[in-house]
């Protein structure tokens, strides 16, 4: 069986298709391990978790690592905690980081730490993988954020952010389909027709909503 697995944040695993999505649609299987809000250290955890479970020598691994200003920890009962930026300093935990352990410097040597030995694990393990950041290089597949420069629109709903009030729609900062399939174009992965359509189908549904608290339900995310 030809499977693809991808690990990473929201850039990875959204209420709509990402760039994992769209390739997954030419593999016999898809597993998206995708959880927006995670930091690296969780993503590198995650691969691990990935790597010693059912993955095989056939199969292919995409890691999108994110930005570095993020805090991971896990429980056994709520898995990882999935605070998303520091500079959103929304809740207890973040406020405690920012206060007493936030150092920005530490935290991209860590990241940069975090790659070296996510590498060095594949590699010793012969695993078929592919690096992605979403703002820097990893000396792989070019960052995400070259896709803040195509001409494609973002997309406005309402109630993008949570307990929101505004009457009137918001923009989510999330690449749209559209945006990932550019990216996509920008690398030296195949675009077949089946991912086009793919693309062309979940951009044709977005078009009728205008709440996002209807993107999952549409998405059967």
């Amino acid at each position: 069986m030809n499977n693809l697995y991808a690990i990473g944040c929201s850039h990875t695993s959204y209420v709509w298709p990402t760039y994992a999505d769209i390739l997954g649609q030419e593999f016999d299987n898809f597993y998206n391990w995708g959880i927006a809000g995670i930091g690296n250290f969780a993503i590198m955890n995650r691969v691990i978790e990935i790597v010693e479970g059912e993955f095989t020598p056939d199969d292919t691994l995409i890691i999108q690592w994110t930005y570095p200003n993020r805090f991971d920890f896990h429980t056994t009962i709520n898995g990882w905690y999935q605070g998303g930026n520091l500079a959103n300093n929304y809740d207890p935990i973040q406020k405690t980081i920012n206060n007493y352990a936030f150092d920005i410097n530490s935290y991209e040597l860590q990241t940069q730490n975090y790659i070296k030995l996510t590498r060095t694990f594949l590699d010793a393990n012969h695993i078929d993988y592919r690096m992605i950041g979403s703002d820097y290089d990893v000396g792989d597949l070019p960052a995400l954020s070259i896709a803040n420069k195509f001409d494609i629109p973002f997309r406005k709903f309402l109630n993008v952010l949570p307990n929101s009030r505004m009457p009137k729609k918001e923009l989510d900062q999330h690449f749209t389909p559209s945006h990932h399939l550019a990216y996509l174009n920008q690398t030296d992965f195949t675009i077949t027709e089946k991912m086009l359509q793919y693309v062309q189908q979940s951009e044709e549904l977005l078009d009728g909503i205008h709440n996002w608290n209807q993107i999952q339900e549409a998405f059967n995310v």
